[in-house]
């Protein structure tokens, strides 16, 4: 049996190991002799900076701030940065 089984580390941290182990059931045809991992809930981000950065030019952030998905990189922790010119 072949089967691909895609899971965010994330989704398997905030809702247990259940459904992985329930997929892997369905498309093995087997039943897990384990018991899934509870899951720990949504974890929240810091939203204090907790490094101190390089100097960037202010050409460089403001093209980063144009064409970067802010809103998709601060799920992992990076946010805007001000350009000193602003």
């Amino acid at each position: 049996t072949r089967a691909f089984l895609p899971m965010r580390y994330e989704d398997l941290y905030a809702n247990g190991t259940s459904a992985l182990l329930r997929s892997i059931e369905e498309a093995s045809g087997l039943k897990a002799n384990c018991s899934a991992i509870i899951g720990k809930g949504n974890r929240q981000l810091r939203t204090i900076p907790i490094t101190n950065h390089t100097s960037l030019s202010d050409e460089f952030i403001d093209w980063m701030n144009e064409f970067v998905d802010w809103e998709v990189e601060s799920r992992i922790g990076y946010y805007r940065r001000v350009a000193q010119s602003s």
